[in-house]
């Protein structure tokens, strides 16, 4: 069972108002030294109109986010944001590591990272149960 986490999606356009870059802050993330591996977009989780997720594995734990898209502008965002990653192929993670003592100062982590995009999540179990 996946870690679900809390986060912020920032997105950067250029001039011509496309995605320049795209950053998922997230909170909860362990104090590791270890990048997340296996990361993947899901463009609708698990179907039509349902959340974008990312997900991603850590230190053998799996982690994910979701982006829940609720007015006429955010679905424009949630296109823009499906396209980028059709195209991009990598995916920027950040958060603030948890500490483990209230005297240590909160540590950022960025990781840009290989991210395979999939329409939903019937379509990456199928394309990763029969790969081509």
């Amino acid at each position: 069972m996946a870690i679900i986490l809390d986060g912020s999606l920032g997105i950067q356009r250029d001039e011509e108002q496309q995605i320049a870059n795209i950053e998922w802050f997230l909170y909860g993330l362990p104090d590791t030294e270890a990048a997340p591996e296996d990361v993947v977009f899901l463009n609708e989780s698990f179907g039509t109109d349902s959340p974008q997720m990312v997900s991603f594995t850590l230190e053998g734990e799996e982690y994910a986010v979701y982006a829940d898209w609720q007015s006429v502008a955010d679905r424009a965002n949630a296109v823009s944001v499906r396209q980028f990653y059709k195209e991009y192929g990598y995916i920027l993670l950040s958060g603030l590591l948890e500490s483990n003592s209230l005297s240590d100062k909160p540590k950022k982590k960025e990781w840009l990272v290989p991210v395979q995009y999939f329409d939903d999540y019937v379509t990456m179990v199928n394309k990763l149960s029969h790969p081509a």
